[in-house]
């Protein structure tokens, strides 16, 4: 029998009589029979709670849920995330529509009746370029009531930044402001964000099926919406990667330590793209794990079960837990564990935080407010050992069952004592040429090549920002894709700082790279760095972007990338005439096209 015609004259959305079509198309008489019983059943029914044997497609009949999935993101962490919300919400009968920020017109919000916001936190407390819209929409005088949406975040962070998850807490806090009824649990994810990022949607999706009366028995898992070709080795099971090459890159002399490394990824099945990146496990230096267990009372030899099984204390202190940096949150569990009234007021303080975090350790913490720990209790306010995310500094179709990383070690003195970036210092100092280190790759969505390979590119990238660029070039040269391209570098000394001098002479030589311009701060009295060097091109500059031409910035987040996007405004109202409300609007398109794309950290 074809029902559709019958359907689409009933109550129902296409969506909707299409479920239903082909729900019912295969059923005999006798089913179809049982089925008018049963929904008289569910019509007479208060409360319809029958309905739940019926499967997704029926129960959308019975009362159509729909949700509004919203994503910022950084990376694309967020945007993996909403797909996946919107599968498992999908598969409880529940309408769904998925948009980015960015993307998403602030009008429509009047249409919203159940929101899911998942959002990352960017740079130093802030948005990321595609929420940052609609959070200023939402915090000004034009923002309307919200009172008929129910809601709830996820919240993307790094407890090791001060402002964790900050853009999250913004929108949850502004939109409950603004009238909208919280309907689960606003969830703040650390870098190991998978297992709460899961629970939140599950409790949310539980919680709309629950208010549409059609409370789905099918358990359906965040996992179960992985692709079947999902890779064997993620950032819970690392793969293994032999070290193949490790090289200083800097000269005799400098005063900066920066390591070229090559792994092995052979036998792995791991892919990866220019712009993505590699997450690394370091491990805690012995002379660290050994002051900790001193100051905390313990031999190490303890039995305890931490979040990768049981076994000696030491070893768990070793692999499985960070030390160095201390967390926002691992200061706020210490200072409730010690009861210590000088901790608590620092960690209720943003601003106290800021001054106090930064080169303490958790030996430090130990040291100042000490405290008589159990061992399982020294555990439980440590925060899980996070990978660091290394930008790839090569392309796999060009070294193949290789990846290279750029990595700069971190070595300062602080509060009476040297220390060390707890993973730069892993790969330089404690894992050799041979050794294996655990290892996954990260994408990112966010930071990629224009789909035209003819595309200009201008690259912006100081330091080890420089490492996607390399990638890029690799790429470019072995697909032969002759657009123009454009590099500033920028470190200190042109002598020993230069790194891939000798790459980048021979991309310029063969074509491969269009142009390339370089400031080292040291080589004379007066500091020149790249944005210096991009004003001083900013005819040509302007009249690449012009051209098409898309922009791209790696580096440190704190001071660089602003000052990076501060003289490309300077550029743009200069060279286009044009005022600096106008300058912006220009920035923005250059975003919203994905044609300015950011990797800061």
């Amino acid at each position: 029998m074809d029902f559709k015609k019958g359907l689409e004259r009933g109550p129902f959305s296409d969506k909707q009589a299409a479920q239903l079509h082909e729900a019912l198309s295969g059923l005999d008489t006798g089913q179809l029979q049982w089925l008018s019983g049963y929904f008289a059943g569910v019509a007479a029914s208060p409360t319809g709670a029958a309905a739940v044997v019926a499967g997704p497609a029926v129960a959308a009949a019975v009362t159509a849920q729909q949700l509004t999935v919203l994503y910022g993101s950084h990376t694309g962490n967020c945007e993996g995330l909403a797909k996946n919300l919107a599968t498992l919400a999908r598969s409880r009968g529940i309408e769904v529509e998925v948009a980015d920020m960015a993307s998403f017109k602030t009008r429509d919000l009047k249409k919203v009746s159940n929101l899911a916001v998942l959002v990352s936190t960017h740079g130093i407390g802030e948005p990321p370029v595609q929420a940052e819209e609609l959070h200023q929409f939402l915090h000004g005088k034009k923002a309307p009531d919200l009172s008929h949406i129910k809601f709830s975040v996820l919240a993307l962070g790094d407890s090791s930044y001060v402002d964790f998850c900050q853009t999250g807490k913004d929108f949850d806090a502004v939109l409950e402001k603004l009238g909208a009824q919280r309907i689960s649990t606003r969830v703040d994810c650390d870098v190991d964000y998978e297992e709460a990022a899961e629970a939140w949607q599950q409790a949310l999706v539980q919680a709309i099926s629950q208010a549409s009366g059609a409370n789905a028995t099918t358990e359906v898992t965040v996992k179960d919406t992985v692709p079947a070709e999902a890779p064997k080795y993620s950032r819970k099971n690392p793969f293994e990667a032999t070290i193949l090459e490790k090289i200083n890159l800097n000269g005799k002399g400098s005063s900066k330590e920066t390591i070229h490394l090559e792994l092995s990824l052979e036998g792995s099945g791991l892919t990866y793209e220019p712009g993505d990146a590699l997450g690394v496990y370091g491990t805690n230096a012995a002379s660290l794990v050994e002051g900790v267990l001193q100051a905390a009372g313990l031999s190490g030899e303890e039995l305890v079960q931490g979040h990768n099984g049981e076994k000696p204390l030491a070893e768990a202190l070793t692999y499985d837990y960070e030390l160095s940096p201390i967390s926002s949150v691992t200061l706020a569990k210490y200072a409730e564990l010690t009861g210590s009234d000088k901790l608590k007021d620092i960690a209720a303080d943003n601003q106290k935080m800021v001054q106090y975090l930064p080169g303490r350790d958790m030996l430090d913490l130990l040291q100042e407010v000490p405290h008589a720990f159990q061992a399982d209790e020294l555990l439980s306010v440590l925060r899980k050992n996070a990978p660091r995310m290394y930008s790839i500094a090569s392309s796999q179709a060009a070294v193949e069952d290789e990846v290279h990383l750029l990595v700069s070690v971190v070595r300062y003195e602080a509060y009476g004592r040297c220390k060390e970036g707890l993973c730069s210092a892993t790969l330089s100092d404690r894992f050799h040429v041979d050794d294996k280190v655990k290892v996954f790759v990260d994408r990112n969505s966010r930071f990629k090549l224009p789909a035209d390979p003819e595309a200009p590119i201008i690259m912006v990238g100081p330091g080890t920002g420089v490492a996607p660029f390399r990638a890029f070039m690799q790429h470019r040269e072995v697909a032969d894709f002759k657009g123009k391209s454009w590099l500033f570098f920028g470190d200190r000394n042109f002598t020993t700082d230069f790194l891939y001098q000798t790459e980048w002479q021979q991309y310029l030589k063969e074509g491969i790279l269009t142009k390339a311009d370089v400031a080292f701060s040291r080589d004379q009295k007066q500091k020149h760095y790249v944005q210096h060097r991009m004003l001083e091109n900013g005819k040509e500059l302007y009249n690449w972007l012009e051209s098409g031409a898309h922009f791209y910035v790696c580096g440190d987040a704190k001071q660089m990338a602003k000052d990076v996007d501060g003289a490309l405004r300077e550029i743009i109202q200069q060279h286009g005439g044009v005022t600096v409300e106008k300058a912006e609007e220009y920035v923005k398109y250059l975003q919203r096209s994905n044609r300015y794309q950011t990797d800061i950290y």
